[in-house]
């Protein structure tokens, strides 16, 4: 009986330490920007093991980002990458290979239908519940490929999160309805809100183009403060991430007060994706139906 005991005891001890290996165990994802992982988290949720990263932060812009060294060792240590695509993250493209990770990525705006300026594709989609639904498709498929022990739970939270966008979409889809066509124009920084303008039959005016980095033309700025002029837009809008100078010298031109900031590349504060829609969604509203004191 005593060699029994000993012999059950050692035969354990490598399963004891399996046991603590797997516990200890974590899963890294490591998203280009804030958007990408609101939505990873929210598709991991109850996962404890998956732990959801950034590269972009919060507070920075997507589309002018300089990466930093401790960029290359974050993206070094995961197991997964999520990107946006559509030439968002043009700076991505050398870190990832400089980083040494070798791992699957999934591009989110994969045979997502993007609409172009040119060869130049809008990378905005996250501005259209209808294409959120086909990035959550895309990011669900690849974690479930990835760490397929969790598809299940992937599953069931992509079908909840789904859910969400779609009662959104038609939320917004009526707040839009009780406002007249013609006061459905709107300015703001830069050209990021055309996927919300197909959805919900608005016109969106911008002086600079698909990413923060174009600066209009003199021509480009004459005819755009004409056509302000011409509509009497009264919606008019900074971005949270955008250098204000261009748009406030619109404004002095067209002795039009600005009527808020939006949020474009970025979350507001610490809300979610659909919070941060829903609230630039009610202030363009607001503005069109001109019920916000303009600042």
């Amino acid at each position: 009986m005593k060699y029994f005991r000993i012999f059950f005891i050692l035969a354990s001890l490598p399963f004891l330490h399996a046991e603590t290996v797997v516990c200890s165990f974590s899963i890294t994802v490591v998203c280009s920007f804030s958007i990408l992982k609101d939505l990873c988290v929210q598709l991991c949720q109850g996962i404890d093991i998956i732990n959801v990263h950034t590269i972009v932060p919060n507070s920075a812009d997507p589309h002018t980002y300089q990466p930093k060294p401790s960029d290359s060792k974050t993206l070094a240590t995961a197991d997964l990458v999520i990107t946006n695509g559509l030439n968002l993250e043009g700076w991505i493209q050398n870190l990832i290979p400089g980083s040494g990770y070798k791992g699957n990525i999934i591009i989110a705006s994969a045979n997502v239908p993007a609409r172009y300026l040119g060869k130049l594709p809008d990378p905005h989609i996250w501005h259209s519940p209808v294409l959120i639904i086909l990035m959550i498709d895309n990011i669900t498929k690849g974690l479930k490929e990835a760490f397929p022990p969790y598809a299940s739970a992937f599953e069931k939270n992509a079908i909840s999160l789904k859910a969400t966008f779609r009662e959104l979409q038609t939320n917004i889809t009526a707040l839009f309805l009780t406002i007249e066509q013609d006061k459905r124009v709107m300015l703001t920084t830069h050209d990021a809100f055309s996927y919300f303008a197909q959805c919900y039959n608005v016109k969106v005016l911008s002086p600079q183009g698909v990413s923060t980095s174009d600066d209009p033309s003199a021509s480009d700025m004459k005819n755009l403060v004409n056509q302000i002029r011409q509509l009497e837009i009264s919606a008019i809008f900074l971005e949270n991430l955008s250098n204000p100078k261009i748009l406030k010298t619109i404004a002095c031109e067209t002795r039009k007060k600005v009527s808020g900031v939006l949020y474009a590349d970025t979350l507001k504060d610490d809300l979610s994706l659909q919070d941060t829609l829903w609230y630039n969604a009610v202030i363009i509203a607001e503005a069109m139906r001109g019920e916000i004191k303009n600042a």
